[in-house]
């Protein structure tokens, strides 16, 4: 996107690390996992925290970042009268801004050596990860906001409200998921509950209706720098990657709740389109 736009990244550090790694007992097999709840640089008093998994695939090979995403892991501040009240605005650019107030991250358990403890039935509680992909799939505006599958909340009923509003009778839209990339650790929380983190593919197409139908991109926007060209297409086709924090209850057939996901503005990977 850098190279494309002719821009360059911002450097960014990362402070205050707090290491979550599994017993060696635990973690004995390849791939193996740690990960780490960090905070950026000048951002140490923010409520949320970045959590890194790294992931080495071999006896003696490197460890590599493998998936990150925020979390909420300092307590909500007392309510204000005049705090804005939570929900997608959008500003005078033409940019959503989103305002949430999303469930805190769970304490995790620990074992007494202080290493954290792994889900012993971590196999199955990642199929809440199929299950995430398969209630946002959907053609706007026919997304369903209840699923007994998931809690209610910023990111589930209100994100799928928030994606049927971009139905447009003037253009065909749909929006698919599939779980991606490296499956990461189930780490068991306090509750008994359990940290499922997962990344998930989504492919959204856009076309114009009928035989004269177009789309229009904002310039200089991401989809529209990557498509290269001009603003306006017959279809474009996008490819974005997003990370996803669910917390799963021991209970079989209790909601998950989705602790945090950078669903509202996922990193764009490709865009293809037909003019």
């Amino acid at each position: 996107m850098h190279r494309k736009a002719g821009t360059k990244d911002e450097v960014a550090h990362l402070v205050r690390p707090k290491f979550l790694i599994p017993s060696e007992k635990a973690d004995a097999g390849f791939p193996r996992f740690f990960a780490v709840l960090s905070k950026w640089k000048g951002q140490e008093k923010d409520r949320s925290s970045q959590l890194f998994y790294f992931a080495q695939t071999q006896p003696g090979g490197p460890w590599k970042a493998t998936a990150s995403i925020w979390a909420l892991t300092e307590p909500l501040k007392k309510p204000s009268a005049t705090d804005p009240a939570p929900g997608p605005t959008s500003t005078e650019k033409g940019r959503t801004i989103v305002r949430m107030k999303p469930k805190q991250l769970p304490a995790l358990r620990r074992n007494p050596d202080d290493t954290v403890q792994l889900s012993p039935t971590g196999s199955a509680e990642r199929s809440v990860r199929g299950a995430f992909a398969d209630y946002l799939t959907f053609d706007p505006p026919q997304g369903k906001l209840a699923d007994r599958r998931f809690a209610r909340g910023p990111m589930t009923s209100d994100l799928v409200k928030f994606f049927n509003g971009w139905a447009d009778p003037e253009l065909e839209r749909s929006l698919s998921y599939r779980p991606a990339g490296t499956a990461l650790p189930v780490l068991r929380l306090d509750s008994g509950s359990s940290l499922v983190a997962c990344t998930l593919q989504q492919t959204h197409r856009v076309a114009g209706v009928g035989a004269s139908g177009t789309v229009v991109f904002e310039k200089d926007s991401d989809t529209q720098i990557m498509l290269g060209g001009g603003p306006e297409w017959r279809e474009a086709t996008s490819i974005s990657s997003m990370t996803v924090l669910l917390e799963v209850p021991a209970k079989a057939g209790a909601a998950a709740t989705v602790l945090s996901c950078d669903c509202y503005d996922p990193t764009l990977l490709s865009a293809t389109g037909v003019r």
